[in-house]
C-alpha cells in the first residue's frame, strides 16, 4: 500500500527515516543496485520527496505503529446493536488508527490492503485498522466488541 512521505528524521545511527502519513516510519537508504535512492543523501532532493508515495508493508500487514495511545473507544456492541455502517465499506480517518477489541465471540474483518486482509478476530487477538483503508466487519454469531481509536501521544 502506498502512503505519502510527510517528513524525514534520522535514527540513532544517523540513517534517514521517512515519516509517512500513516504514522509509520521507514528507513530510506541509497544502496544500489537493489535500493537506488540517491535523493536521500541530498538535502534539497530529499525535501522534494515530501508528498511522494512510498510503499508501506506495515500498513499492508495492519501493524499498528508504536507510540500511539487510545484517544477514544466506542461503546461495546453486540450482533444486534452493531451499527449497519460497520457492515459496509468505510474508513478510519487520516492520522488515526483503529483497533478492534473482541470481548466475546468472533468477528470477520476485511480490509483492502495488499493482499486483502480477511481474518476472524477473536477474544485476546486485537486487530489493527489502518487509516484511510476501506474495510468492513461481519458478525459470526453472538459477539461483543468495541473499536478503540489510536493517535500519536500528545
Amino acid at each position: 500500500m502506498e502512503r505519502r512521505i510527510v517528513g524525514f528524521e534520522r535514527d540513532e545511527a544517523g540513517d534517514w527515516v521517512a515519516v509517512l502519513d500513516c504514522l509509520h516510519r521507514q528507513h530510506v537508504r541509497h544502496r544500489p543496485p537493489l535500493w537506488p535512492a540517491p535523493w536521500v543523501d541530498d538535502d534539497v532532493a530529499r525535501q522534494q520527496q515530501i508528498g511522494a508515495p512510498l510503499a508501506c508493508p506495515l500498513c499492508d500487514r495492519t501493524e499498528i505503529p508504536a507510540d500511539l495511545e487510545v484517544v477514544r473507544t466506542t461503546v461495546t456492541w453486540d450482533e444486534h446493536s452493531m451499527p449497519n455502517a460497520l457492515r459496509r465499506a468505510h474508513r478510519v480517518a487520516s492520522g488515526t488508527w483503529g483497533r478492534l477489541r473482541v470481548d466475546e465471540g468472533r468477528l470477520r474483518f476485511v480490509a483492502q490492503t495488499t493482499p486483502v486482509t480477511d481474518v476472524l478476530v477473536g477474544v485476546g487477538r486485537p486487530q489493527g485498522i489502518p487509516p484511510d483503508v476501506e474495510h468492513f466487519v461481519e458478525t459470526d454469531g453472538p459477539i461483543r466488541f468495541a473499536v478503540e481509536f489510536l493517535a500519536p501521544q500528545q
